[in-house]
């Protein structure tokens, strides 16, 4: 899948993030990309930056993500959205880390099918 109109989908990207709550640190638009950081509300702000904020990137081919989520007990994730078939298989397209020092669970992905609504799920999910 291709996507189109790259500043309108970050755009709306940007909005999702906003309305779940996540803080917007650092946006970087062009006509065939944008990044945007972002931070979860209960995670502070630390050195090194990239261990604490969430990222995303949009291009044409899809979106790769990174998203870090708050855990104070328990967290389930679906994660079902996460197979992407290729050559007639699945492909797990989420790896899900976690820091127990921090109570951080962090999901790196690419998505290419449906990308802005898996990237959404994502979001909901590390909420």
């Amino acid at each position: 899948m291709v996507i189109e109109n790259i500043p309108i989908v970050c755009k709306h990207i940007i909005k999702k993030i906003e309305d779940k709550g996540y803080i917007i640190e650092n946006k970087e638009f062009d006509k065939k990309s944008c990044v945007i950081d972002f931070r979860h509300p209960k995670i502070k702000k630390q050195i090194p930056v990239t261990y604490y904020t969430s990222s995303v990137k949009v291009t044409e081919n899809g979106i790769e993500t990174t998203i870090r989520g708050k855990v104070d007990r328990f967290k389930e994730l679906w994660l079902d959205y996460c197979c992407e078939k290729e050559d007639n298989e699945c492909v797990q397209k989420c790896r899900p880390h976690v820091n127990m020092e921090e109570n951080i669970l962090s999901v790196e992905a690419n998505f290419t099918e449906n990308p802005v609504e898996k990237f959404d799920r994502l979001l909901e999910e590390l909420r």
